[in-house]
């Protein structure tokens, strides 16, 4: 009996070893958030305080890599003034496999996004407050 519990533990285990990549895409109003560029700020400095490596693609866009403990991952982040979107590109070592159109993956990548993710909402409100207090905004 012991072993069948052992057996059936380990069977939902390596179920839920896997998850749907998250795919982040936010829409966000910040008044001093003007510009792309804004936002490539936010986004080059979410990426470095996470440890992510990012290396701009185009005017509005980046890739992104991120590893750790043998596992590393790569995504596309687009970026408007007001909106940015991060999408699952590949990995290795997170035992990802396509399922439909989406792709399942180890869940310590969705932790990884969601980290990026609140760093890049941080920087967006840091340049927001600073654009805020700048004199040239007037009152």
């Amino acid at each position: 009996m012991k072993r069948i519990l052992a057996l059936c533990l380990a069977a939902g285990l390596w179920a839920c070893a896997a998850a749907p990549a998250l795919r982040v895409e936010k829409d966000f109003s910040f008044p001093a958030v003007s510009n792309a560029q804004q936002v490539k700020v936010a986004v080059f400095r979410a990426c470095a305080k996470q440890g992510w490596k990012c290396s701009p693609v185009t005017p509005d866009s980046a890739e992104a890599a991120f590893a750790r403990e043998g596992r590393q991952v790569w995504v596309d982040i687009a970026y408007s003034p007001r909106s940015y979107a991060i999408v699952y590109k590949h990995s290795t070592g997170l035992n990802d496999t396509q399922k439909g159109q989406d792709v399942l993956v180890n869940p310590v990548y969705n932790r990884w996004v969601k980290r990026l993710s609140a760093q890049i909402d941080k920087e967006l409100q840091n340049i927001n407050q600073a654009g805020l207090q700048s004199p040239s905004q007037g009152v």
